[in-house]
């Protein structure tokens, strides 16, 4: 009989364990969505960086890179700007061994700071290489 009384009290001990034994689900850490207009991440949304922004004119990408109220576009801007020097440099223009960063953004924003008439509806990537093999030709090319 005391076996019994000591399996049953085990068993209502057991029993009161379980039900006072709380059930959680692991909620695994995430991250808050950015606001569909954010700057942090520009890549993040495939919208604000789209196939329309790498034909662009000369005035429209000077119209973004010299915004005062639009980071966006500025940041767009920039990005087609050093596409186009990356993609040249060496070929067209010597390197940034002879021009740096901070100059040919100083000399670009003169180019299109000035644009002609004609000049707005060429393309913004002819600008650029036009104004980069001026600004640092390599020796031995011709210049246009």
């Amino acid at each position: 009989m005391k076996k019994i009384n000591l399996m049953i009290a085990s068993g209502l001990l057991m029993f009161s364990m379980l039900s006072a034994a709380e059930t959680r689900t692991y909620q695994y850490p995430q991250a808050n969505a950015l606001p569909e207009d954010s700057t942090t991440n520009l890549l993040r949304d495939p919208a604000l960086l789209n196939g329309y922004n790498v034909n662009m004119s000369a005035k429209r990408f000077a119209d973004a890179w010299f915004s005062k109220t639009n980071e966006r576009e500025r940041i767009k801007a920039d990005m087609y700007l050093l596409g186009v020097a990356d993609a040249t440099e060496g070929s067209v223009w010597c390197g940034y061994n002879r021009l740096l960063p901070s100059s040919m953004h100083e000399n670009l924003y003169a180019y299109f700071e000035n644009l002609s008439a004609v000049k707005e509806n060429q393309r913004a990537s002819k600008i650029i290489i036009d104004a980069l093999a001026e600004l640092a030709p390599c020796k031995g090319t011709v210049k246009k």
